[in-house]
């Protein structure tokens, strides 16, 4: 999509002096339009299929394996577009300075066009948030198609069963359940969000802050319990942190 978009920003506004200068013949308008589609599939090739090459690059992944990884991505881009631009024309500029304004290019357009994708998703997540601050229902999508509307304040919690996943939620203050084919990182991705009272506790478990107690608390185990129920979920060492924060302590009996 970005790709594409580049390729639009190229052709409709011609910035740095790309421009088409033989004349209109549609070879060169199909030359300049394609280098967006070009940068898409270095990007595709850089983030698909090389790392199924280096799978050990990729395990603990830090801020600094980012930046030299993604330099490494525009690098490749840049002399991807560069070869296929010479190419076109001849290798007339094939100089180590028109490579460095390819690239100057390449960063340019591509964070113009990734600061418009980003304004359009955040619209999209304002909306998205706008339906939560309302209490409004919400639709969650599984892989097969089918959907489910619910609030997410309704939502006790989420489990996954091989396939599947549980919604457990309250209706019309009774409790119920929802099956939907689906992983649980699929319904993490659509229902997670800043303010969410949604979070992940467990590999296997999405639970409701707002509807749960810590049971059981030490330095690295916790056990939270559905509140006024005996629904008990175990916590995973490294969201430990993030349920103490959010979840009061059970009271004592």
């Amino acid at each position: 999509m970005i790709g594409l978009g580049c390729s639009a920003f190229i052709f409709l506004y011609n910035p740095f002096g790309i421009a088409n200068q033989i004349g209109t013949l549609l070879i060169v308008d199909f030359v300049i339009f394609s280098l967006g589609l070009i940068f898409s599939l270095s990007i595709i090739f850089m983030e698909w299929i090389v790392p199924r090459f280096i799978p050990k690059f990729f395990m603990n992944w830090s801020i600094g394996k980012a930046l030299f990884w993604y330099t490494l991505v525009i690098l490749f881009a840049g002399v991807v577009i560069f070869f296929y631009k010479s190419f076109f024309g001849g290798f007339n500029e094939f100089t180590l300075t028109d490579f460095f304004l390819v690239l100057m290019r390449i960063v340019i357009i591509s964070f113009t066009v990734v600061l418009f994708s980003i304004g359009v998703t955040q619209l999209v997540n304002r909306k998205r948030i706008s339906t939560l601050i309302s209490g409004e229902n919400f639709q969650i999508s599984a892989a097969d198609g089918k959907t489910t509307t619910i609030s997410l304040r309704d939502i006790l919690y989420v489990t996954s069963d091989d396939n599947y996943v549980d919604i457990h939620y309250n209706l019309d203050g009774n409790r119920t359940k929802q099956i939907l084919r689906s992983s649980l990182k699929n319904i993490e991705d659509q229902i997670i969000n800043p303010i969410s009272p949604i979070v992940r506790c467990h590999r296997q478990f999405l639970i409701n802050v707002n509807q749960f107690e810590i049971e059981k608390a030490s330095s690295r185990n916790i056990t939270v319990v559905l509140k006024n129920h005996q629904d008990k979920i175990p916590v995973s060492a490294k969201y430990v942190s993030i349920i103490k924060n959010k979840c009061s302590l059970a009271p004592k009996s």
